[in-house]
């Protein structure tokens, strides 16, 4: 696994798919035992992240990271990043300004993301 490799599936394939709501790709590139940490402390599993982004309402349409930086440990690589996300939820936007930790293992098929967890920055 590479720099590269990491940072693609993250902004081309994840962001992508998001962005697109593109729910094989997004099951793809979770692992079967992913966690997502919010901003706000909540906790969610993969099956609770694919059922919010379906059936919740919630839409991505602008992400931006910057100060991007991956650090390859043996068949783990940690991305941190700053993001700028805009985001409806049942048509209603919501921006927000974050400081984001992806965790991704090897697999054979790519980078499968196996942790997410942001904070809230101030703009």
């Amino acid at each position: 696994m590479t720099e590269a490799e990491v940072l693609r599936t993250h902004v081309d394939l994840f962001n992508g798919a998001l962005k697109s709501r593109d729910w094989d790709q997004l099951a793809a590139i979770y692992s079967d035992d992913y966690m997502l940490v919010r901003p706000d402390g909540s906790v969610l599993s993969k099956q609770e992240v694919m059922r919010d982004l379906q059936v919740g309402g919630l839409e991505f349409k602008n992400i931006e990271i910057a100060d991007t930086k991956v650090r390859i440990h043996g068949d783990t690589a940690i991305l941190t990043a700053a993001s700028r996300t805009v985001m409806s939820r049942q048509g209603k936007d919501a921006k927000s300004h974050t400081r984001l930790v992806a965790v991704y293992v090897a697999n054979q098929g790519g980078p499968r993301l196996v942790h997410f967890q942001s904070v809230s920055l101030a703009d």
